[in-house]
């Protein structure tokens, strides 16, 4: 609970009152009368109610404070004097509960026994009047006295009531917490304060202290509104007892996190401007307040030229300071003087692109991110339009860090149907693979199968995946394995098609002009004129040359020739294909008649062949599984028995 009102309205009065701890505990606070830290106490409802309450100033030069102790509270007690009524201060907090969203509260009317029961009456018509239409327009008002202790009995059993109204915050996996104080404890060492926003965390467990150096703090020591536990969780008021810490690393706006957060310099938000004579044009500069951090900021409205009082716009704010910031985070904006409380708003993209244009498609954009992030039930919208804006794949445990969601809620989401197609499973891992990313890999592979076919027109095959992935440029096993799901893909829709092991585009025929058939038809009759005599490639080449066939064009007729069963090619060898069947005959009848088999000299007098061109056959053939090699002898297996019936 946190308190809000006017200064000298009696907040810290009536919750010393309550709980018996004196919030004030600053000798300027002392000495003026008046709160100008954040003061904490807690107060134990019953065995299942423990409350932790923050106190925050009420005296308008202390406004960024109250702001700090409203950020991350759950309810409101806001006080109003019975003899003074609503003040300027009660507008401002108010207007400032409002804006940080928060929805539940009563409120106390204090110093009711210094006027009678008509002017109670009357304040209580003003104040009915002044919440209404808000979230705290059904709020109970309590008349109270913390001088005298009037009603403070009943003011317990309201906050009682309403506390229990209070929907138990999400855990998610990210801890989080602004460090409000510090200090150093005699024979314990660093202790910080503050309230969790979210997640939890154990003795034991590691923190990193953001912005700031990285370096890792073991909690040694957890205490909740006064008393030690082993675990803090989404709500608590809590003092972490830390090592590895030294009080000079700390900074104001720092916050605690259980991994390391990017840094944030630019969001995207809605911006809501208070009631009243506030204005703020198409580029403002504005003090930015979320939790106990402020900046500096430079205000880009998104979709209109100007807003005025109770309006609201779509805008990007540049930050001057990083900071650790989450979607759906609320802030606060004051004018340049740090005086006057403008407006607040929602954080809706908390690492957008920088927009230098204002479009309608931008607006619309930022419609629907606006309604997918308060929208509490359409996760899987928000997740689609976070995959759409990132150019990479995501896992879903980096979504669900992104979004400030637990990777369980992200699972589930993720069954929505419109996510089904993208999801990719690798290694146990779920990951989702933007559209934009799939369209562009798709456009890569048509290219760089384009390219090839161009520059192969005699190959009926392909790339192979691997050559595919070096071609685009696509390194790392995952990404390989990624790419391969792709092919399939782009398989399945009929983009493309495979031949062999290679991927080829859909309408890809093999064709040649007349020259090149002359050629095809000019280099066959070379390597059946030369029998036995295997033609190499180099020899074949000098002849090519002859007729100005190149190296390059040459092989791509020779593979073109190999892939129409013309002739055996292996890089190296090359022989006519009606020799290598009379061949392949002549070596199986006999190894069929000889059930010891023939070594390779055998099989060169068999075929009057050269030591070269009988080794390319044997290999050949043991590929083919029509023969085997054992030791120095050839066998027939009983493949190549079959190939005799």
């Amino acid at each position: 609970m946190g308190t809000a009102g006017h200064v000298d309205h009696g907040k810290t009065s009536l919750i010393k009152a309550l709980t018996g701890i004196d919030g004030d505990t600053h000798k300027e606070e002392k000495k003026r009368g008046i709160t100008i830290n954040l003061g904490f106490s807690h107060l134990d409802l019953d065995d299942n109610i423990s409350l932790g309450i923050v106190d925050v100033p009420g005296h308008k030069d202390f406004v960024k404070t109250m702001i700090a102790g409203a950020h991350g509270i759950d309810f409101v007690l806001l006080v109003i004097a019975a003899d003074s009524g609503i003040m300027p201060q009660t507008h401002e907090h108010f207007n400032i509960i409002k804006m940080l969203g928060i929805k539940h509260g009563l409120i106390a009317l204090n110093k009711s026994d210094l006027v009678d029961d008509e002017t109670i009456e009357l304040a209580k018509l003003e104040i009915m009047e002044f919440v209404d239409n808000s979230t705290l327009e059904h709020a109970p008002i309590v008349p109270v006295s913390a001088t005298t202790g009037f009603g403070l009995e009943a003011l317990k059993s309201v906050i009682k009531r309403v506390a229990e109204k209070v929907d138990t915050k999400t855990t998610t996996n990210q801890f989080r917490m602004y460090v409000d104080r510090i200090f150093n404890v005699k024979g314990i060492g660093i202790v910080v304060t503050g309230s969790v926003l979210g997640g939890e965390a154990s003795i034991g467990e590691e923190l990193f202290l953001l912005p700031g150096s990285h370096n890792k703090l073991k909690i040694k020591g957890l205490e909740r509104h006064g008393r030690q536990v082993e675990k803090i969780i989404a709500g608590d008021r809590a003092a972490i007892n830390l090592s590895g810490l030294k009080y000079n690393d700390f900074e104001k706006g720092m916050i605690l996190t259980k991994i390391i957060l990017p840094e944030i310099k630019l969001l995207d938000v809605v911006l809501e401007l208070f009631p009243g004579n506030q204005r703020v044009g198409i580029w403002s500069q504005m003090i930015f307040h979320t939790g106990n951090f402020s900046s500096k900021a430079r205000i880009h409205l998104l979709n209109k030229n100007e807003i005025n009082g109770s309006e609201t716009a779509f805008a990007q704010i540049h930050l001057e300071k990083p900071a650790i910031l989450l979607n759906r985070d609320r802030f606060v904006i004051r004018n340049t003087s740090n005086d006057l409380t403008i407006g607040g708003g929602i954080i809706i993209d908390n690492r957008p692109l920088h927009h230098k244009k204002r479009t309608k498609t931008l607006s619309r954009y930022l419609e629907t991110l606006a309604q997918a992030t308060t929208d509490h039930e359409n996760l899987s919208a928000l997740i689609l339009l976070e995959l759409n804006k990132s150019a990479l794949p995501l896992t879903t445990e980096t979504i669900a860090s992104t979004l400030n969601k637990t990777i369980n809620e992200v699972e589930n989401a993720i069954l929505d149907v419109e996510l089904q197609s993208a999801i990719l499973v690798y290694e146990n891992k779920n990951y989702l693979i933007p559209k934009a990313f799939i369209e562009k890999n798709n456009k890569r592979i048509i290219e760089t199968l384009k390219v090839w076919h161009l520059q192969n027109p005699l190959s009926e095959s392909g790339l192979e995946l691997r050559e595919i992935a070096g071609k685009v440029k696509i390194m790392g096993d995952f990404n390989i394995y990624m790419l391969g799901k792709i092919l399939e893909k782009m398989t399945f829709e009929k983009v493309i098609r495979t031949v062999g092991a290679t991927f080829v585009l859909k309408e890809h025929k093999v064709s040649f002009d007349r020259k090149t058939q002359e050629q095809i038809i000019w280099l066959e009759e070379i390597i059946r004129d030369s029998g036995m005599q295997r033609a190499t490639i180099n020899e074949v080449e000098a002849i090519a040359l002859t007729r100005n066939i190149k190296k390059g064009q040459l092989v791509k007729l020779l593979q073109y020739l190999a892939a129409n069963d013309k002739i055996f090619f292996n890089g190296e060898d090359i022989l006519h294909n009606s020799l290598v069947r009379k061949i392949r005959l002549k070596l199986l009848q006999n190894l069929s008649e000889n059930p010891r088999g023939i070594n390779e000299k055998e099989f060169r007098l068999l075929v009057d062949g050269t030591k070269r061109v009988i080794q390319a056959l044997v290999n050949l053939f043991v590929q083919e599984g029509i023969i085997e090699k054992q030791t120095f002898y050839l066998l027939i297996t009983e493949k190549g028995k079959e190939l005799l019936l």
